[in-house]
């Protein structure tokens, strides 16, 4: 499998045999700056594409002939348009993962409650979900999981088990935090990208085109347009005899510690 321990592998290697090849027939120059420039790209594909499985084993879609799928949210919790999403997802019984900013959390307790109450999941997605999180280091970002973990075992007394990474990018220090912390990771296989294209309906014609069975839908539970779209998405997929799961059910994995 090609991911970083392989990479760290392989390309130590490669730059041996370009110096035996140079050392016995010569070779151009020109093959030692392209062996780093492939390097780095390898490397900044596994990391800013979580389905690569590069950095950290990651749940991103499973593959099944059954017709069930799971929606996400992440960024939340907000006090308005999250409620709104639980009474649309209560009302085509569907169930979900919230993935919350820690530091939204403070203030929005009752909105994790509810969350919670009504069959729902809650997942770690970092406390500030900072711009320059994945140039954190393993200990600063393990004690933000731990800031969010507490936070929400403060509110509805479960520890959290699933884990998105801000942005979908992950890094070495991000796996070995991961890994101290062994929670599940889940990624997506549809993103949205509702927080970028605020048309409902080129959102629904690419949301519609991409539903198969196994797959993971992204979503933001920050903006009040979302509510109609997902009511919308959800009947359609229920038209084409989809149904929703929890990824906790769909990846056969552990929501809470």
């Amino acid at each position: 499998m090609l991911n970083h321990r392989s990479i760290n592998l392989i390309f130590p290697l490669l730059f041996v045999l370009l110096l035996t090849l140079d050392f016995r027939i010569g070779i151009s120059n020109w093959f030692y700056p392209i062996l780093v420039v492939l390097k780095l790209a390898i490397m900044f594909w596994g990391s800013y594409f979580i389905n690569s499985n590069y950095h950290i084993k990651t749940w991103c879609e499973v593959w099944t002939d059954k017709k069930e799928i799971a929606i996400t949210f992440d960024d939340g919790p907000d006090k308005n348009v999250t409620p709104a999403l639980l009474e649309v997802l209560n009302k085509h019984n569907a169930k979900a993962v919230f993935f919350c900013i820690g530091r939204k959390i403070e203030g929005n307790e009752a909105v994790l409650k509810q969350i919670d109450s009504e069959g729902h999941l809650i997942g770690n997605h970092s406390f500030s979900h900072s711009n320059f999180f994945d140039f954190f280091t393993a200990g600063k970002m393990k004690r933000e999981f731990e800031q969010s973990d507490k936070l929400v075992f403060d509110a509805i007394g479960k520890q959290m088990n699933l884990y998105r990474p801000p942005y979908g990018i992950t890094t070495p220090a991000m796996k070995k935090a991961v890994k101290e912390k062994q929670y599940e990771t889940i990624g997506w296989s549809v993103r949205s990208m509702d927080s970028m294209q605020r048309n409902e309906q080129k959102l629904m014609n690419k949301l519609t085109k991409q539903l198969k069975p196994g797959a993971v839908f992204l979503f933001h539970d920050t903006w009040a347009a979302v509510v109609p779209l997902i009511d919308k998405f959800l009947t359609e997929a229920k038209a084409q005899g989809y149904k929703v799961v929890r990824p906790d059910e769909l990846f056969n994995v552990k929501a809470y510690k």
